[in-house]
């Protein structure tokens, strides 16, 4: 079936890629994204009517994310005034490395059903601290398979609840 349990359009499958979820934290820009994002609308990420319009503007938010374009979906996800914009958000001041400025964000997430996705107990503040450590410690890639599991579960969620 692919990346999730359900059918991605042409035009995700083209833009969600294993490859781009592999590299989500230490990957660069993808320039070839770029041209494909910056035509989009939130509704092309969809075949079926979208029914909640900020969640979709949350998913066009996820995939700027996911291609390292952090202002982008900064200016996407700022402008959503949920706890899914606010996730987007946080999760974007985490790549920035603007970790006090992420876990604000997280706090105003609240307790979100998509942190026992991830993991039972995970903890989106003591990721951060995570985060910033492998940082400190030039080791980022041993993060990454936590946060592409984290964008995954996000991106599923305001996916499936956006239709």
């Amino acid at each position: 079936m692919g990346i999730f349990t359900f059918q991605l359009p042409a035009i995700c499958d083209e833009l969600v890629t294993e490859k781009a979820i592999d590299e989500f934290t230490i990957g660069s820009p993808n320039q070839s994204a770029k041209q494909i994002l910056n035509g989009l609308d939130s509704s092309d990420l969809f075949e079926s009517p979208i029914k909640d319009k900020r969640m979709a503007k949350c998913c066009l938010s996820g995939v700027w994310l996911l291609h390292h374009f952090l202002y982008e979906s900064h200016e996407i996800s700022q402008e959503i005034p949920t706890s899914e914009g606010s996730y987007w958000h946080g999760i974007m001041h985490r790549m920035e490395r603007d970790y006090w400025n992420s876990k604000y964000w997280y706090r105003q997430v609240g307790d979100h059903t998509v942190y026992r996705s991830v993991g039972d107990d995970w903890d989106p503040h003591l990721f951060v601290d995570q985060c910033e450590e492998a940082e400190a410690n030039g080791d980022l890639a041993s993060v990454q398979p936590i946060a592409a599991t984290e964008w995954k579960c996000l991106f599923e969620y305001c996916y499936l609840n956006a239709t």
